[in-house]
Order: C-alpha cells, then structure tokens, then sequence
C-alpha cells in the first residue's frame, strides 16, 4: 500500500514539530512512540473515526478530571519472560501499575451515562482484557516498590518470622553489653554497627582479651576493633542460613511470577497496545485544546475539493495571519504569485500540513466550517533541493523531484510546488512550468503552485480549471499582509520596493524604460484588481459582521422567548396549583355551610335565622374573593382579529378548555365554558384544534378576565318523562346555578300525572340547605303541575296557593 507522505513531505511540511508537539502531551512510552510515528491515512472510514475520536479525547480533557496513568512500557518486560527469563520485582510491580490503569480506564466507562458521551473510547476501553487473574495473583504477591510480600508463600512468610526472631535475639545479646558498665567501658562508642553483613561491636584496641570474639575489621588509626561476639557468632550464622533460604525462596516465586506473565503475553501485549492507543487520543485531544482546534468536514464522494476558512499555520502561533482558500473543480491549478517574504511559501505550507493533520486525525487550527477531500496522495517539492554531493543543481534538484511526482499523479492526489519554474532562463522555465501545470490539471487532482514568472499568470488567468492567486501587498507601506486574495494575479512590486529602500530617482525611470508597454498595462491592471478586491473584502467584511450582530441578536431574542415560555410555564403552573387549592377550600367551606344548615333544620330553628344566613353570605363572599386573587395567567398567543367572531369555538389557554365566543366589545371577549361565562381579552384566545391530550384543573379568575356563574340561566326545569332518582341531581344543579347567580326562586315543572315524581321532588326539596319553602304554581305559573322553590336569601313568595305542606 503506498504512503500518502513521503519522509521529504514529513520534513518540508514541517510535519514532524507537529508530531513532536503531539509526543510531548502523551504520559507513556507506547503513547509517545506512536505519536512519533503518526501518519496520515487515505481511507476516508479511517480518517472519520480519528477525528472522533479526537473530539472525545478533547471533551475528556476539557470536562472531567479523568488522567491516564502514566505506566511503563511492559512489551519488553513480556517479551523477556515469554523467552524464559526471569523478571524481578520492580519489573513485576511496572506490570501490576499497567493493569491498575488499565482497571481505571475500564471503571471510569462503568457508568452508562459515560459510555453514551464517549461511545469511540468507550469501545477501546471495553476491548481491554484486563488479565484479572495475573492482576490478583502480582498484588498478593508483590509490593508497589517491588519488594515480595510475607504473602507471597507460607515458606517466605516463615523464612522472614524466623529471622525476624533471630535479629531480635542477636540484637538482645549485643546490647547486654551496652547495658552492663563494666562491659561498656571497653567500648569505643556504646552502639552495634555492622561489618560483612554481620553485627559486631566497636571494642578498644587495648581491651581487645576482654570480649572473646571474631575480628570483621578495624579502623584506620587501629584505635578500634570490630568485634563479633562469641554468644552471637552461633545466632548470626543460623541467621546467614536463613536469610540464604529466604533469598533461594524468593528467586522460585519470581520465577514463578515470571511464567505466569508469559503465559499471559498476549492479552498483556494486546493491552499495552490499546493502552498507547488511547495515550494517543487524549494527546490528540490536548493539543486540539491547546491550538482551539476543531474537526474538519469531510466530503463523502465527487471529484476533490478543499476549503479551509480561517485556517492558522499550527506552528506560527499569534503570529499566523488566517488563510481562507477554496478549491474545488473549477479551481483544480491554484497559481500564487506575490513579492518574496510575501507568505507564498507559508501559504502552501499551511494548506498541505492542515491536510496532512486532518487525514492523520488531527484536529485543524480553522474553523468548522473548513470542508477537505481526503487525498490518497500528498506531495510537496518546497526547499531547496541543491546537492553537493550528487552534483545537483537547485534547477536539477527541483525537477527529479517533479518528475517523481507527475508519475504518481492522479485524480485523488494533492500537489504543492513552491517557485514552479525558478532556477534557469526564465523563457524555458515557463514552458515547463506551463506543460506541468497542464499534465496535472488533466489528471484530475489539486494543485497548488507558487511563481514569480509573469507568463504563468496569464496562462491561468485563461486556462479552464485554473485560477490566479495574489499575496496581498500595501503600496502604502511597502510591507506584505500575508493575506491570500484568490481570483487575481499578484505583482512583485520590484520597482516599488526599490523606489521606498531608496534607489537613484534616474535608475528608476531607466529601469521603467527597459520593461515592454504590455508589461505595464498587466501591473496596471493587477493592482487596480488588487484595489477592486480589496474594496469588496471589506464589505465583505462588514456585512460578516453586520450577520453576525443580526445572528447574536436573533440567537438572544430565542433565548428570551424561551425564557419567556418557561416563566410563563411555571405562572401556569403555580395558577393551577393556587387554583385547585382554592377550590378544595371552597369545596370543604361549602360542605360546612350545608352541614351547618341541616343541623339548624334538624334541630328545628328557623332557615331565616340572621347569623345563619348572615354566615351563609360571609361564606359565599369569602369564596369569591378568594377565587379573585388568583393570580393572573401568563398571556398565550391571540387569535388572529380576522377570525374572531362570536359563534365562533375557540381554545382559551388560561383554562385549558374548550368555549365558544358569545359577545364582543372592544378588546374583551365573553366566552362560554361550560356552565362558566368567562369575561377576558381577545389574546387569551387560540385556535380550537380538537380536545387536548391531557386538561389541567382550569384556574379561577385572574386580572386579565373574569369568572362568574351562569347569571344567564333559565330559573325553570322540566323533568317530564323523568323519575325521581334522575331528577334530583338535576334539580341539584338548578338550584346551585341559581345561588350563584342571586336568583330568589326557581321553577320546577313535573306534571301532574300519577303524582309519584311530584311527591318525590317536593319531600326531597323540603329538606334540602338551600331551599327556604315551596309551593304550589299559580294561574299562568303551570298551577299543579310545577312546584316552586324559594331560595336561602330570596324574597318572599307571592300569595297563591300558599306553602306546600
């Protein structure tokens, strides 16, 4: 498979600093190691997959405090024991600190919410093996500075207890002669040191027959001996035997250690691998923070194209001017042309590293509005390519390389020649210069040139599929911006430059005089080009900005209009609450008032009694003033003036029902809903677009409208045909509508027929709260077949057939 760079792109392009900058973020060897190694892929699946994961390795970075554990590189250690040797404990305890990270890396995924925000590393972590046994059995085994555990082996564990108990003795029998002073004076200082991995005491020459022992050593001036006392040579040979049994002991748990490891070399190897894989998507991560990067937009198919907006070459820094260049197939050959030290060289540079970084996935110093094929070929001839030593010229150099690239070529590839035709007779380097740009043009591809020869910029400026470039120049300070204008011919502005360092007035014109009219009239008319676009980048640039005013304040007035909808959202919601408070409130008020009336007609007391009525009346107002301070609903979008009219079924909001509009006046509407007349303004108003999935409780009145009972109702009831049982509620009915709307009587028409539902009303009615008497109807009222109910606070019925018994 071919590469898409080659070592002379990784250097020209500067590729490498880019790697470098890469290693440096990553915490471990393998991460490192393929950072330095990275390079750009030409499968379009591949590429995709990298950028994303490169954008969860930025999130990672930027949202959690989650840092990869930065373990050794244990391919090597594995490799060693799978070949039979022997590891020792710090080497066993670098692996136990590589399979802790890699438990930590698996345990920060556990939590699903984790696995759904980052779902690329989420299935690398999940390919980790973990080796859970080889894990359990190193950290019995082996401590974190990779010294062997008493745990190891119930045989160390007894080695190390005896001793233990052996130094204890040793140490026992020394300081007995610390502590007795006849002893004590023999010494030259009352301490045990050691001497050949032995204790010994520092006796003084002179008393060298009074303390019977082995001489390990003695000073330099001969003043002191080091003296191992007889009572402990025994102690300290058994203690020697122990320690060597302990050391034999030690090197077979190692040994064993050591194959168990190499028996799990290859999910070790395995791990170690996606270990350094996911160090290098966190680094990628980092330095897309570090460099504010963001993901290109990759083309899924068609001929290649390349848009790079605001695009900053990655190693300049606050130096770097943006770039913003476009290509696609009706700019196939780009031609850039401009004064030296313009930035034609950076230009190029920028362009083909970006591409490079993107296909590596890379995340790209532009914005995200940059859109780029993917190349299965990127090359560059930029430098200088003189060589001493294979007698090549820089002209030489420059067209090996040429002709390594026009073989390759094809449609998929990218090109960058930096001073196409540069480095022999002007005339003959355009020609080759112009039958290059040719070759390539035809083979499909992009291609991006700098020159200086001016034949060149009228050959693109007419060629199908190629286009002229500049490098932006201020004539007033004779100094580069460094700002690509595409769509024109650049100039070099030799004369000028010349002019300003100060050159003789007379060599000027002399020079002037040698350059052809045809010459002329093209710089004229590039730098009136030049003018034109540098007039229409600034409107550009203003009206981009006026957008941006107008897409701020468009995204601001969103926000408050949200904001508005949740606080009218939550007024509703609290009208609801207050509301059905209220109502409950009422409901038990009301149920006392009735409760409170029977008991006055049970105990006999007259219904006209002043306090209960009085109480009745203080209740009812105390209802409605309670249900008038209920705070106002939030407005919802009116009705249309056009379509408001009275018939007319609307939805009103506030209530969250259904009502048709009855009146008009003014602003107002009074809408019926249910048995509610509803007083409120026409905006409450909205389509009727069919019952809503769920009705809320509807709040009682607010500032903006009002709430009454229905004042409009008939004060009579026919119940012809019914029977008693589904009359009473019916009557129930009649006679709450009519408390509510003041009404002092009402009418209820049962025929006379056999009597039964007549007699069933009448006994029903006598002992209900809010009737204070009955009676028959007289002439014109319907006579004996209606019977009429005066109400709690009613006037006093008229002379007729008197009270009902």
């Amino acid at each position: 498979m071919n590469q898409v760079i080659t070592a002379r792109e990784i250097e020209a392009l500067e590729f490498n600093e880019i790697r470098e900058r890469l290693a440096a973020l990553a915490v471990t060897p393998m991460g490192r190691r393929a950072a330095k190694t990275l390079l750009p892929s030409a499968d379009r699946e591949i590429v995709e997959r990298r950028l994303g994961e490169t954008g969860e390795g930025r999130l990672l970075c930027a949202r959690t405090a989650f840092s990869i554990s930065p373990v050794e590189d244990i391919a090597p250690l594995v490799n060693r024991a799978g070949k039979g040797g022997a590891l020792q404990g710090g080497e066993l305890a670098a692996v136990v600190r590589f399979l802790q990270g890699v438990r930590r890396w698996r345990r920060f995924f556990e939590s699903g919410e984790k696995g759904d925000l980052y779902p690329l590393l989420n299935a690398l972590a999940s390919l980790f093996d973990g080796c859970a046994g080889l894990f359990g059995e190193l950290s019995r085994c082996i401590d974190p500075d990779g010294h062997l555990l008493d745990s190891a082996s119930p045989a160390l564990a007894s080695l190390r207890r005896r001793e233990r108990t052996l130094q204890e003795r040793i140490r026992e029998k020394l300081d007995s002669y610390l502590r007795e002073p006849a002893k004590r004076r023999y010494l030259q200082e009352a301490l045990v040191t050691i001497r050949g991995g032995r204790f010994v005491l520092p006796v003084k020459q002179e008393y060298r027959q009074q303390i019977s022992g082995v001489v390990h050593d003695q000073s330099a001036s001969g003043a002191t001996l080091f003296v191992e006392p007889l009572p402990v040579v025994q102690l300290q040979n058994e203690l020697t035997g122990v320690r060597n049994e302990a050391a034999r002991e030690s090197e077979r748990i190692l040994r064993e250690l050591s194959g168990k490891t190499a028996a799990a070399a290859e999910p070790l190897l395995h791990d170690c691998s996606l270990y350094g894989r996911l160090d290098l998507i966190v680094a990628r991560g980092r330095l897309s923070l570090e460099q504010n990067g963001a993901a290109p937009q990759l083309l899924l198919e068609g001929g290649k194209e390349l848009h790079l907006e605001e695009a900053r070459h990655p190693l300049l820094g606050e130096k770097a001017v943006p770039l913003t260049v476009t290509m696609d197939q009706g700019c196939r050959v780009m031609v850039i042309t401009g004064p030296n030290t313009g930035g034609k060289t950076v230009t190029l540079k920028t362009i083909g590293l970006l591409v490079i970084m993107a296909q590596s996935g890379l995340h790209l110093p532009a914005s995200r509005s940059s859109v780029l094929s993917v190349f299965d070929s990127i090359r560059a001839d930029i430098g200088d390519e003189q060589s001493i030593e294979q007698s090549l010229s820089t002209f030489s150099g420059h067209f090996k390389n040429i002709i390594s690239i026009l073989e390759r070529h094809g449609p998929d590839s990218l090109v960058l020649l930096d001073e196409l035709g540069a480095g022999t007779d002007p005339s003959e380097g355009a020609a080759l210069a112009m039958a290059i740009l040719s070759t390539l043009a035809r083979r499909g591809g992009l291609t991006v040139a700098t020159t200086h020869i001016n034949e060149l910029k009228l050959f693109a400026q007419v060629q199908p599929g190629m286009q002229n470039a500049a490098m932006e120049f201020d004539r007033e300070t004779l100094a580069p911006t460094y700002r690509l204008l595409q769509g024109i011919p650049g100039s070099s502005n030799a004369l000028a430059i010349a002019e300003k360092l100060g050159l003789s007035p007379a060599v000027l014109r002399e020079a002037r005089g040698h350059l052809s009219r045809g010459h002329e009239e093209v710089e004229t008319v590039i730098s009136s080009l030049v003018g034109q676009q540098q007039r229409l980048d600034r409107e550009s640039i203003a009206a981009s900005r006026e957008r941006e005013k107008a897409a701020a304040l468009r995204s601001e007035l969103e926000g408050d209009r949200e904001r508005l909808q949740r606080k009218r959202e939550q007024i509703l919601r609290e009208a609801r609450d207050e509301a059905r408070t209220v109502l409950r409130r009422a409901g038990a008020t009301a149920d006392h008032l009735i409760r409170e009336l029977r008991r006055l007609k049970d105990e006999g007391g007259s219904i006209d009694d002043a306090p209960a009525v009085a109480e009745a009346r203080r209740g009812l107002q105390q209802l409605r003033r309670e249900i008038e301070r209920v705070p106002e609903t939030v407005q919802a979008p009116f009705l249309p003036a056009a379509e408001v009219a009275v018939g007319k079924t609307v939805f009103v909001q506030s209530l969250q029902q259904k009502g048709e509009i009855i009146a008009l006046e003014g602003e107002q509407a009074l809408v019926q809903v249910g048995a509610i007349r509803v007083q409120l303004p026409q905006r409450e108003l909205r389509r009727w677009e069919g019952a809503p999935a769920e009705h809320s409780a509807p709040p009682p009145r607010g500032g903006g409208y009002t709430v009454q009972k229905e004042y409009a109702i008939s004060p009579e009831i026919n119940l012809h045909g019914k029977t008693v049982e589904e009359s009473i509620p019916l009557v129930d009915k009649l006679l709450d509508d009519a408390l509510w709307a003041g009404l002092g009587q009402v009418t209820i028409i049962h025929g006379k027929g056999t009597g039964k539902l007549k007699e069933g009303l009448r006994k029903y009615l006598r002992d209900h709260p809010l009737v204070k008497s009955l009676r028959g109807g007289v002439i014109g009222e319907g006579g004996a077949g209606v019977t009429i109910a005066v109400l709690i606070g009613g006037g006093d019925p008229p002379a007729a057939d008197g009270p009902v018994s």
